[in-house]
């Protein structure tokens, strides 16, 4: 229990050597034999998974400020301890492991030179809405790069206005370079985690690169939501990060993100899209994740992920684009693609970007079964932006999404409780009317993109192309192990299951490739598969499916002065009877082969 006069404190000691923080969290103001809930988030924004946090924390303890007797902890949940206190002040301390690279971007890390600490490491009181603060034991020579969000730092002691302010403000410690950027007057931070091949030769290019995106950003919106910008990055392949917060995010290139040109233009997508979002759902923010309705215990689930993710994964490629990181022509082929995935999937005729929103719990990874009941509304609600934005821009008072998204951001950005989705669908419909039959068909209800269209107004010639296909899919790395299978299919009417190991096709040794061309050239063909410990065989008749074969230039000047200026590229003019090349597709949540 524990009231508007409760005060909240910690001291985290660094101990790089074992890779972990001792942590003394100290609550003052409580209520006299109380009983005091004490917990770490099962999830956060961002991360829209139940994760245990809690499992890290070890050797707690818990005392009497005052008297300094013992006092009695029980574990409660998954992630939280109860503890009796007779007093009005109480002790706690734990030692929490910190050294998982694949969980980093949530929990940070101590590394034996470095560290980076987030404050889901960090027990509070259940309920808790007051301020807090944190002193840090470092050792000798360690400098500190404190994202904006608090204040104080002069003598090793930062003041947060809440928990989860606390929460979101990531803290570098140790050893890393840091280098600036000034955007319109405002700081961006670049602190470098590690090096990788290149660095000196090519790091400040993609540091402008990314300055570039901030002046994009800027270009929408008119200003920058933070007093300044911390990019924490790294080049480890252990690091898989990408997450956002208010005035900060971390994020990691791979190891060739310098000298190869896909992974340059991805990891100047991958600040796009967090940067982003320091507008889209930090600041402006869905319902449920808004104070004080955030819950980070029992989940937060609000029906507006298709704006909060999927608009940012629609802007992370178009601000690449003008910030010359892209070349227009592969964020047209993007759009094809991510279209090509999505549609192939059955899910995409039976699930909204609504429902798919409120299921993120359930459905934020890839399960066996996945392509059949559940879509991602991060590119689902990319596809929508897109159709929106071209239909804002083609209407007879042409407007666009940049316009109508920082307009309603003017509007909700300050509300106390954030937006719901009958607020934004209200505003835009509002201002565009022709915007009603989008929501009606796209975003209320499952299977109505028409990304066609779209392109048709662009002044795109479309054409669609048959394709035969036996409906089961690979991953990326197009292992013979089947990752799901499309229900509608020839394959799903077989009696092929997700995870079955491809061995035998006709005969021969299986490989992707030789499926390919069987699919293409047969009638019919003989699977041989391994089912955990038994041989299976199958027979399946490829079928036929369509998709967006090709995309031409056939537009007007009209037309290419629109794309000018979606693009803000000036000097863009396509060619005449010009193909664009549908080869470039590049989906950091995996690219599912259909085959």
């Amino acid at each position: 229990m524990v009231s508007t006069e409760s005060r909240l404190s910690y001291r985290v000691r660094v101990l790089p050597a074992q890779h972990e923080l001792d942590v003394e969290m100290t609550l003052t103001g409580v209520p006299g034999a109380s009983d005091v809930k004490l917990a770490v988030p099962t999830w956060v924004p961002g991360a829209y998974g139940f994760m245990k946090y809690g499992r890290a924390i070890f050797d707690l303890r818990a005392r009497d400020s005052s008297s300094g007797a013992a006092l009695p902890v029980t574990r409660e949940g998954w992630s939280g301890w109860r503890v009796k206190t007779p007093g009005t002040a109480l002790t706690v301390q734990y030692r929490v492991s910190c050294y998982d690279p694949a969980w980093s971007e949530l929990v940070g890390i101590v590394d034996s030179d470095q560290a980076i600490l987030l404050g889901t490491n960090y027990l509070a009181p259940e309920g808790y809405r007051g301020p807090c603060s944190v002193s840090y034991a470092l050792p000798e020579g360690w400098k500190v790069h404190h994202s904006s969000g608090a204040e104080g730092g002069s003598s090793g002691s930062w003041s947060y206005p809440s928990y989860r302010v606390l929460l979101d403000t990531p803290v570098v410690l140790g050893n890393f370079e840091r280098f600036e950027r000034n955007v319109g007057g405002t700081t961006f931070h670049m602190v470098f985690m590690d090096r990788a091949l290149g660095f000196e030769r090519e790091a400040h290019g993609l540091m402008d690169a990314v300055a570039n995106v901030a002046k994009a950003c800027h270009g929408i919106f008119g200003s920058f939501p933070f007093k300044d910008y911390t990019f924490i990055m790294s080049f480890s392949p252990l690091a898989r990060w990408g997450l956002e917060h208010v005035s900060a995010t971390m994020i990691a290139f791979g190891d060739d993100g310098l000298i190869d040109k896909d992974a340059r233009a991805r990891a100047v997508r991958l600040a796009a899209h967090e940067l982003f979002h320091a507008w889209n759902v930090c600041t402006l923010r869905p319902a449920a994740l808004a104070n004080p309705a955030l819950d980070l215990l029992g989940g937060s689930f609000t029906e507006s992920l298709w704006v909060a993710e999927g608009f940012t994964r629609y802007y992370e490629y178009l601000l690449s684009v003008r910030a010359g990181a892209l070349p227009a022509e592969d964020f047209l082929s993007n759009l094809v693609n991510f279209h090509r995935q999505l549609t192939a999937q059955p899910a995409y005729t039976r699930t909204s970007a609504v429902d798919s929103s409120l299921a993120t719990f359930l459905n934020h990874n890839r399960y066996p079964g996945s392509v059949n009941n559940s879509v991602d509304y991060y590119d689902l609600g990319m596809l929508i932006a897109f159709d929106m934005d071209i239909i804002l821009r083609t209407q007879k008072s042409p407007s666009s999404l940049d316009a109508e998204f920082a307009a309603f951001y003017a509007q909700y950005a300050k509300a106390e409780g954030g937006y719901t989705h009958a607020q934004f669908k209200e505003f835009f419909t509002r201002r565009c009317p022709a915007l009603s039959e989008v929501f009606e068909r796209a975003v209320e209800s499952a299977g109505g993109l028409r990304l066609e269209e779209s392109f048709q107004k662009l002044g795109y010639r479309v054409e669609k192309q048959e394709l035969p296909y036996l409906g089961i899919v690979l991953e990326q790395n197009e292992r013979p192990v089947i990752a799901n299978v499309l229900h509608d299919s020839p394959a799903g009417a077989s009696g092929l299951a997700s995870q079955d190991e491809l061995l035998k096709l006709n005969g021969f040794p299986y490989s992707t490739r030789a499926l390919r061309w069987c699919i293409a050239n047969e009638k019919v063909l003989h699977l041989e598969v391994r089912r955990g410990h038994r041989h299976l065989s199958f027979e399946v008749k490829p079928g036929t499916r369509w998709h967006v074969g090709k995309l031409t230039w056939a537009g007007t000047e009209a037309q290419a002065a629109l794309l000018r200026e979606w693009f803000k590229l000036p000097g863009y003019v396509p060619t005449s009877g010009k193909e664009v090349a549908l080869s470039a597709y590049d989906n950091f949540h995996g690219i599912q082969t259909v085959l």
